[in-house]
């Protein structure tokens, strides 16, 4: 039975298994290093797990670098030619002498002075070697137990010798030695001899040269023995590595040097390739060679959704200009956020019926989505309604036993985790970020100026590296629960805005913005933010924008003087696009309480806008109607999710104000049949 991918994975499951089979009578194929990038929570070890289990019983091999201890690039070729080296039923299994013999040399202490004793004393070694026979039964015993409890462990050399002897057991040493023996000496000592020799006083060798030298040839072995593996037998498939979390420095160095030797191994023998599939992880762009730095759109970063083995190599009659190929993970649409209540047989009818509300807090980032399924199943099971989800980011996080009154909430739970690789001073420079519509505001406004210089210099370089830039979206109906294409808004020709957070990230930013409390004798940090961007966006004379921070601000009145004066143009798409543009502008915490979000516009026109409520005709229903839009920029307001109750106070606002217009009336109309189910 072919097991499904996770949500959000089909593409990527589709791309590995183009690459993973070889097709009968085809020609071995160029195979690419594939690279999962992904932030924190985005499916990487997901993905993974996935690929382990629906390969399981053919040659495959994981390592996860960080849990691995520091490893030398041939430490690792050998650790994955142990895990490659397993029997399967039904498959001859892989052998790797050339590595075991450069294993075999590289062991012993040999003579550091006298070359000629130092040759007998490795000779002699080597034909011990085959005598190992309680290494060979610790292998297979210790092995068996590694595959049984699914483990990966780096092994200590006299296992990995013993596992890999196995595949030579009915072989007398002579022939297995002379099999792979003459592969050394063939890039110029006299003899095969003379360089295992080498070898061997190289590996001992303080000078980094020498270490390369050791790494680079053990490796060359590595991939030699594949290619043979697959040159005298027909299999189905390439052998598949996953390496999780290769940002770590001993996972870098091993990908750079194999893809350095595949580069040359092209130009030397064309046409003859290892078959070799590797599927890497990696939570920053650091990882991968190039000019990647995680910005939307980066063209150097293929999408999941496009991403094939024809995109990778559009030339099939040469080598790949690049090896790698660097994926971008993305996150659940609607629909799979809706499969993903299915996790929970318990509430899964109601959770289902949430959707629109969870996909639209976290945009669909795989992690979060499951631990806000996790916290309204617990809401639900308290006897919370569909409509009461305001708390949501306060619920404490679910627990075993002990008083929740003490558990840290969802939304601080959520926010640490994917910070996760943030120094502290870079995450207290997040928040104020946050505050801007587009984190370049909050850089050049001087936002950060009081900040470390550490935190101010790098924050915005580690937040693109985490793949946390987002393309911005579009701000119309569709943004605040109305029905109807998204981006029918966007000025034709309009140039494409600068990126912007995570939506989600952004929110829990926010989130901690209006809760850290003033300093002794200034103003809270939420108004000393968005007063700070306000008077930057005046400075350089962009309305729109300081608009904006002046919602954020409380400042309605002024928000609703300026869309009255220009009310009731011949065009009415120029005005709707400003609107939806100001009124996207965050709101403070304390905003968001257990009312009605309708009853909460008119207390918001009320008591924000006063001069404006007091007009019937024209300011009441627009200071009702940007309260009600500013509302809706958070989803939390949009309750019941199915049924957003303040559809009907945007949509109602909208029909007021077209009978008062005195032009274009019917694009105010056609507005208002947006919100309306």
């Amino acid at each position: 039975m072919v097991q499904a991918p996770p949500p959000g994975l089909g593409e990527i499951d589709a791309l590995v298994h183009e690459c993973w089979s070889r097709p009968p009578r085809t020609p071995d194929r160029v195979l690419p290093l594939i690279a999962l990038l992904g932030r924190p929570g985005s499916g990487k070890t997901f993905a993974l797990d996935h690929f382990e289990a629906v390969t399981r019983g053919a040659p495959a091999a994981r390592v996860d670098f960080a849990a691995a201890d520091e490893q030398r690039p041939y430490e690792v070729a050998v650790h994955l030619a142990f895990l490659l080296a397993r029997k399967h039923t039904g498959i001859k299994p892989l052998r790797f002498p050339r590595l075991l013999l450069g294993l075999l040399a590289v062991q012993p202490e040999l003579s550091l002075t006298d070359r000629e004793q130092a040759t007998r004393e490795l000779r002699k070694a080597l034909r011990q070697a085959r005598s190992r026979g309680a290494a060979v039964d610790a292998g297979e015993g210790i092995s068996s137990i590694v595959d049984s409890l699914g483990l990966s462990p780096i092994p200590g050399t006299d296992l990995i010798i013993g596992v890999l002897l196995r595949g030579f057991e009915y072989m007398p040493t002579r022939t297995f030695l002379n099999q792979t023996y003459h592969w050394y000496g063939s890039l110029g000592p006299p003899t095969a001899m003379d360089e295992l020799v080498e070898l061997n006083l190289r590996s001992r060798s303080a000078a980094e040269e020498h270490r390369e030298a050791v790494d680079r040839r053990l490796c060359e072995a590595f991939l030699a023995d594949l290619r043979a593996a697959y040159a005298h037998a027909r299999r189905d498939h390439n052998c598949l590595v996953l390496l999780d979390n290769i940002d770590h420095s001993h996972g870098t160095r091993f990908l750079d040097l194999l893809v350095r030797l595949r580069a040359e191994h092209a130009v030397s023998q064309p046409g003859v390739y290892d078959p070799l599939l590797i599927v890497a992880t990696s939570a920053t762009t650091r990882a991968v060679p190039g000019p990647a730095d995680g910005r939307p759109g980066d063209p150097y970063i293929q999408v999941a959704d496009r991403a094939s083995y024809a995109d990778w190599r559009p030339r099939t009659d040469a080598p790949p200009a690049d090896w790698w190929y660097p994926v971008r993970l993305r996150d659940l649409y609607e629909v799979e956020v809706s499969l993903e209540a299915g996790r929970h047989p318990v509430h899964a009818t109601r959770l289902a019926r949430a959707t629109p509300l969870v996909h639209r807090l976290t945009y669909g980032h795989p992690w979060s989505v499951q631990q806000v399924h996790t916290a309204i199943g617990g809401l639900l099971a308290a006897g919370v309604s569909d409509r009461d989800l305001y708390g949501l980011l306060d619920t404490p996080v679910p627990g075993d036993g002990g008083d929740p009154v003490r558990r840290p909430p969802l939304g601080t739970v959520v926010r640490d985790y994917l910070l996760d690789g943030l120094t502290i001073d870079q995450r207290a420079a997040a928040v104020p970020v946050a505050a801007a519509r587009t984190p370049a505001a909050a850089v050049n406004s001087g936002l950060l100026n009081e900040l470390s210089e550490h935190a101010r210099d790098t924050v915005m370089l580690e937040l693109r590296n985490q793949l946390w830039l987002f393309t911005a979206i579009p701000e119309d109906a569709n943004t605040r629960g109305g029905r109807g294409p998204s981006g029918y808004l966007v000025a034709s020709g309009a140039p494409e805005e600068r990126p912007v957070l995570h939506p989600w990230l952004r929110l829990l930013l926010l989130e901690e913005l209006a809760g850290r409390p003033a300093p002794a004798g200034g103003p809270a940090a939420w108004q000393q933010a968005h007063q700070t961007l306000c008077a930057w966006h005046e400075r350089l004379s962009r309305p729109l924008d300081a608009l904006y921070h002046r919602l954020a601000l409380n400042e309605l009145d002024t928000v609703v003087t300026h869309f009255a004066r220009g009310f009731g143009a011949a065009d009415a798409v120029p005005w709707l696009r400003e609107l939806y543009h100001v009124t996207a502008a965050p709101m403070h915490r304390a905003q968001l309480t257990d009312a009605q979000p309708s009853h909460n516009a008119g207390q918001l026109a009320r008591e924000h806008a006063p001069a404006a409520y007091a007009d019937p005709v024209t300011g009441r229903p627009l200071a009702e109607l940007a309260a009600a839009l500013w509302l809706a920029g958070d989803p939390r307001n949009r309750l019941p999710p199915g049924r957003p109750e303040l559809n009907y106070k945007i949509s109602a606002m909208f029909r007021q104000l077209a009978l008062a217009a005195d032009a274009d009336t019917d694009t105010l109309l056609d507005e208002a049949a947006r919100f309306t189910d």
